[in-house]
């Protein structure tokens, strides 16, 4: 077996089992966050909604909740770009780096 190939092999393999406990991780928290948001909202509007309106009546609810899930989905989405839609480096862009340093010498 190749050492070259094995150590991408072993990359991809950590890469993937790193996106997957982000994952994993994102939806407990935000499983964990919404249970927060409904309990306190719940709470703090007097009951469950009773529609969509604009303004604060009684019960309203915030939806702040919005904003850290989103936050979390794009974390999520970077995260899946670095795994997985990167390709390897290759032997020309190395030696175009290693070219580039040795003329800001």
């Amino acid at each position: 077996m190749n050492a070259e190939l094995r150590s991408v092999a072993v990359e991809r393999i950590r890469r993937r089992r790193n996106f997957r406990t982000h994952v994993l991780a994102h939806l407990v928290g935000s499983l964990f966050l919404i249970v927060v948001w409904a309990i306190t909202e719940y709470q703090n509007a007097g009951g469950w909604p009773t529609g969509l309106r604009t303004g604060r009546a009684n019960h309203d609810w915030d939806p702040w909740i919005v904003y850290p899930l989103l936050a979390g989905k794009l974390a999520v989405f970077v995260h899946a770009w670095v795994a997985f839609g990167r390709s390897p480096t290759t032997d020309e862009e190395i030696a175009r780096e290693i070219e580039r340093l040795e003329r800001q010498r």
